[in-house]
C-alpha cells in the first residue's frame, strides 16, 4: 500500500512546521540534561503517548490497564504487555489510534518479512533532527544539518545509471556499494573529493570493503573526520581494519525503520540510547525492547525488536564525553549479514538486498545463499509459482551480483538462526578475502 497524495501534504506541511531552529534547538539541549532533568522530560513524553494508547488504540483500550495519570512514573511502562511483529500482524488495525493520523511506512526487516506500519506526519523532520544530533558525537568535527555527507549505502544504479547521486535535499552523495571495485575506484574518489564531507557513512562491511580497497592500492584518504556505519552488525574486524586505516574511531549507530529506539555510539565508544526518542530495555535473552516516545499514531510499546545486545557486567561510570543519556549496552550482537561476491569478484555488502526485494509483494520471506563457485541459491516463502514473476526477482539480484547463476528454491520456511534468533538473509560459504 502506496501514501495518499493528501498523506504526503499532510507529511510535507508537517515538516515544515517541524523541522526549525526551535526543535532542533531543543533536541541538541536534551543530550545535556541533568539526570533529574531528563527523566522529567521522558515522563512527559511517555505519559502522552501511553494516555493516547489507552484511550485511542483499540489494544490498549481493551487491555482495561489501570495507569496511574495523577503521579505518573517511568514505571507506569511495567504494567503493558511485550509485543512484536508476529502479533501486530494477526490483528494490525487494533494498533492504530483512532483518533491520531500518519503516513504508512514499510520494512522488509532483516528477516525479509515484509511490514507496514504508520508514524506521525511530522517523523521525517523527527528523524533528521535526530540523526543531526547523533552524527555530532565525534571528538572534533560536529556534524551541522546541510554539511555534505558521503553515503556507501542505500543505492542500487540499474544498468546504464551512474554509480552515484546527489541528494540536493539534505546534500548527501550516495556511491553504491554494489560496485565498490578497482575499476570504480578513481570515480568513487574524484566524488568524495569534489563534495568536500568530512563524514563517511555506510553498511559495516561497505566501508570495510572500500578500506581493503584503499589500502591495496596504497590511498590514504585525507580529510574524513567521522566515521558512521549502521544496518548491519560492526564486526570486530570489520571496526579494527577501517580504525586502523583512517586513524580516527568508527561511531556506530543503531535504529529500526519502525523509529522506536536509536542508539548512537559517541567518541569516548559509549553507546547511548537517546532517551528522549525511546525507552530501552533489554530482557532476559538480551533482546532490545523499544517504546517510542514519538508516535501516537500506531504506538509501539515495549515492542520487541528481536536485535540482540551484548550487555554491560558491571556497572557503567558517567560517560567521559558529558552527555547524560543513558548507555544501555555495550554492543550489538544480532545484525551480523555476510558479504557477497560478484561474477567480477567485486565484495558488495547485502543490507541493501531488502530495497530489491521490497517491490516484490507476494514474498513473504527470502534468504540468498552463495556458495562457493559464486552459484546463488535464492530461498523463497512466496504465494506466487509464477515463472515470469520469479524471472523478474531473477533479474533484480543480477542487476546487484552481475551474471551469477541463480537456482530459486521455493520453501514453506525459512529457519531462524538459534543464536540470534533471526533469519539471515545472506549466507556466504566461500572466502571473501
Amino acid at each position: 500500500m502506496k501514501p495518499r497524495l493528501i498523506d504526503k501534504v499532510r507529511q510535507r506541511l508537517a515538516y515544515v512546521l517541524y523541522f526549525n531552529e526551535w526543535h532542533k534547538k531543543e533536541f541538541e539541549r536534551a543530550q545535556w540534561l541533568t539526570p533529574i532533568e531528563l527523566q522529567h522530560l521522558r515522563e512527559k513524553k511517555l505519559k502522552r503517548i501511553v494516555k493516547s494508547a489507552v484511550e485511542t488504540v483499540p489494544f490498549y483500550r481493551n487491555l482495561g490497564l489501570n495507569i496511574d495519570f495523577e503521579k505518573f512514573t517511568l514505571s507506569e511502562l511495567m504494567k503493558f504487555p511485550v509485543i512484536d511483529k508476529d502479533i501486530i500482524r494477526k490483528n494490525p488495525k487494533l494498533f492504530i489510534s483512532e483518533k491520531h493520523k500518519g503516513i504508512i511506512s514499510q520494512t522488509s526487516g532483516s528477516s525479509g518479512v515484509p511490514f507496514q506500519f504508520y508514524v506521525p506526519y511530522e517523523s521525517a523532520s523527527i528523524e533528521k533532527i535526530t540523526f543531526s544530533r547523533a552524527w555530532a558525537m565525534g571528538k572534533q568535527y560536529k556534524y551541522s544539518y546541510g554539511d555534505p555527507v558521503v553515503m556507501l549505502r542505500s543505492y542500487s544504479p540499474k544498468k546504464g545509471e551512474p554509480l552515484w547521486y546527489k541528494d540536493t535535499a539534505n546534500n548527501f552523495y550516495f556511491l553504491s556499494p554494489f560496485h565498490i571495485n578497482p575499476e570504480n575506484l578513481s570515480d568513487y574518489l574524484k566524488v568524495i573529493k569534489q563534495s568536500g564531507t568530512k563524514i563517511l557513512r555506510g553498511y559495516p562491511s561497505s566501508l570495510y570493503i572500500f578500506t581493503l580497497l584503499l589500502k591495496s592500492n596504497n590511498i590514504k584518504l585525507s580529510g574524513i573526520e567521522v566515521l558512521i556505519t549502521s544496518s548491519e552488525t560492526l564486526l570486530p574486524h570489520f571496526r579494527d581494519e577501517i580504525e586502523q586505516y583512517f586513524g580516527i574511531e568508527v561511531l556506530d549507530w543503531y535504529g529500526q525503520n519502525e523509529n522506536t529506539v536509536t542508539v548512537q555510539q559517541c567518541w569516548a565508544g559509549n553507546y547511548h540510547n537517546n532517551d528522549d526518542y525511546g525507552i530501552l530495555e533489554l530482557n532476559s535473552q538480551n533482546q532490545i525492547i523499544a517504546t517510542s516516545l514519538n508516535n501516537d499514531v500506531m504506538p509501539f510499546i515495549r515492542y520487541n525488536t528481536k536485535d540482540k545486545a551484548i550487555p554491560f557486567d558491571q556497572l557503567q561510570t558517567p560517560c567521559l564525553c558529558g552527555r547524560s543519556f543513558s548507555v544501555p549496552f555495550k554492543a550489538i550482537e544480532g545484525r551480523t549479514e555476510d558479504i557477497l561476491i560478484k561474477f567480477d569478484g567485486t565484495l558488495i555488502p547485502t543490507a541493501n538486498f531488502s530495497t530489491a526485494m521490497k517491490v516484490f509483494t507476494l514474498i513473504e520471506q527470502y534468504q540468498i545463499i552463495q556458495h562457493i563457485g559464486k552459484d546463488i541459491t535464492l530461498n523463497l516463502v512466496t504465494k506466487t509459482k509464477d515463472e515470469v514473476y520469479l524471472q523478474q526477482i531473477k533479474d533484480e539480484i543480477t542487476q546487484r551480483l552481475g551474471e551469477v547463476s541463480i537456482t530459486i528454491k521455493l520453501v514453506d520456511e525459512i529457519k531462524r538462526d538459534m543464536k540470534t534468533g533471526k533469519v539471515k538473509v545472506a549466507i556466504q560459504e566461500g572466502k571473501i578475502v
